[in-house]
């Protein structure tokens, strides 16, 4: 049984068609990345999901069942901006999230405790929320979509204002949950935490789905056509001199990535630097990144639109 079936799904604003009839299956157990630039439509999706906006067509199907009839307990939700009623202490907000989600009061109250002491906040649950930094509010944000060990949980940036300290004490977190049987839909414009914790993803543009799969197989396809360079001088390179072997050339202060042509290799590119007189310091063969995959497809949707 998948987690989420989307079939037809559609929404507008207005004049502007958010989700376009969009299909997609969301298996069952792991981490599913739910990718795009900023307004392809992620967050009405996932808004759409949780029953906050109802779709114009098309249907949402969670665990088997239609959306409403889904009970409130199944899901677990961290928005993208943080939804915490900031005049209440830590402890009793995660009470009555707990109880909202069909806790008892003393299940409830265990939750709490033992999430703020997992996430290094027991010192802070008789403290009201705005008296947390922007960091400590994410992790009690994090607590509420996921103490009530929901069967699915939709995750909408949650690495959003973390040190990297507390972005891995989340994805051990995240891992945890998913021991526990929790699906968890992630979306994040973080891509090596794509990479660490997705087991497949889909990349949306423009309100519809380009790209869909397995992550190691999606960086199979693509990778094996890509070149990693970077250099020392600060070399002023330009893509319209390697459009001749490359699919897309990705520039940077000192760096440089290329997708190859099928009629192009490694060493074409290497000499077609020398010849421009880069001063290499590093030249490798690289599996592309999610970065990269995600700047390709986007940027090739893009240009093909124009």
């Amino acid at each position: 049984m998948n987690a989420i079936e989307y079939e037809n799904v559609a929404k507008t604003f207005g004049d502007v068609q958010a989700v376009r009839p969009l299909s997609l299956s969301i298996p069952s157990g792991g981490i599913f990345g739910l990718l795009g630039p900023n307004g392809a439509g992620k967050s009405t999706l996932m808004r759409m999901t949780m029953g906050i906006y109802l779709p114009d067509a098309g249907q949402i199907g969670i665990l088997g069942q239609p959306r409403g009839s889904v009970a409130s307990a199944t899901l677990g939700y961290l928005p993208e901006e943080r939804g915490l009623y900031m005049k209440m202490k830590v402890g009793e907000l995660l009470r009555f999230f707990g109880c909202l989600r069909g806790l008892s009061t003393a299940e409830a109250g265990r939750c709490a405790t033992d999430g703020l002491k997992r996430l290094g906040l027991s010192q802070w649950e008789g403290h009201r929320v705005d008296e947390l930094s922007k960091g400590m509010q994410q992790k009690v944000q994090l607590l509420v979509a996921l103490q009530h060990r929901p069967k699915v949980a939709i995750l909408d940036e949650p690495f959003s204002g973390l040190d990297p300290v507390n972005v891995e004490l989340f994805m051990e977190v995240l891992e945890e949950a998913i021991g526990q049987g929790t699906t968890v839909i992630l979306s994040t414009h973080q891509m090596e935490q794509v990479e660490k914790l997705c087991h497949s993803i889909a990349l949306i543009n423009k309100g519809q789905v380009v790209l869909h799969g397995d992550v190691a197989q999606i960086r199979r396809e693509y990778g094996s056509r890509g070149v990693q360079v970077q250099f020392s001088d600060g070399a002023a390179l330009q893509e319209s001199q390697f459009a001749d072997l490359a699919e897309q050339t990705l520039l940077m202060p000192n760096e440089a990535r290329f997708f190859l042509k099928a009629d192009a290799h490694a060493g074409k590119i290497l000499k077609r630097l020398l010849e421009l007189g880069v001063k290499i310091s590093k030249f490798e063969e690289a599996q592309a990144s999610m970065h990269d995959i995600f700047v390709k497809v986007v940027t090739g949707e893009e240009r093909h639109a124009n």
